[in-house]
């Protein structure tokens, strides 16, 4: 039986990467599409070469590594620039993972991404794992964490589907609102369900 593809999304301060640790942690290979991302782009890349040759020398730092708000400023409220950087990004993703998980065993392997669902991505998926937790819970796990400004919560969150079309999308819910034993007590039913 061919390897399964698990893809793994929820919303900013959902937990997704707490649950991807306890995925990995009961042996079950995981990539992490949003590093995936970042390392396709490197000083150098093919990658970052196409982003240069379509958005200009200015998204680059003095280092010569990419300047991710730069190039933000570029995207964010222009769509047809989006979608430029969509076209450049996703196939080298998609050409990444795919390498991974030919190097992959098991019953199946998960690919983690915030932007599964907006990308287009859970088509390429056997399954879906949507981890969800309310609104107020995840601006306040973010914010503790230090590295977005509300506003940074605010435009992130707009940005992503709504948890009404994460459920319609989702195999599987993992409610993020409680202790960690009960999180990883739904991560053991699920991986239970598909070893």
């Amino acid at each position: 039986m061919s390897l399964r593809r698990i893809g793994l999304t929820g919303g900013i301060g959902s937990g997704k990467s707490t649950v991807a640790a306890m995925f990995a942690g009961l042996g079950v290979p995981v990539l992490d599409l949003d590093h995936v991302g970042h390392d396709v782009v490197q000083p150098g890349s093919d990658g970052l070469n196409q982003l240069l040759a379509g958005f200009g020398r200015d998204i680059l730092h003095p280092d010569a590594s990419l300047n991710r708000k730069a190039l933000a400023r570029h995207c964010f409220s222009d769509a047809k620039q989006t979608a430029k950087l969509n076209a450049i990004m996703h196939p080298l993703i998609r050409q990444a993972e795919q390498a991974w998980l030919d190097q992959q065993q098991g019953n199946y392997a998960m690919i983690e991404a915030s932007v599964l669902l907006e990308s287009g991505g859970a088509h390429r998926m056997d399954a879906v794992i949507v981890v969800l937790a309310d609104l107020v819970l995840r601006r306040q796990r973010v914010l503790a964490r230090g590295d977005r400004s509300p506003d940074e919560f605010d435009a992130i969150v707009a940005r992503q589907v709504s948890d009404a079309e994460r459920r319609e999308a989702a195999d599987f819910v993992i409610m993020n609102t409680g202790s960690l034993e009960t999180l990883h007590q739904q991560v053991l039913k699920i991986h239970t369900v598909l070893s």
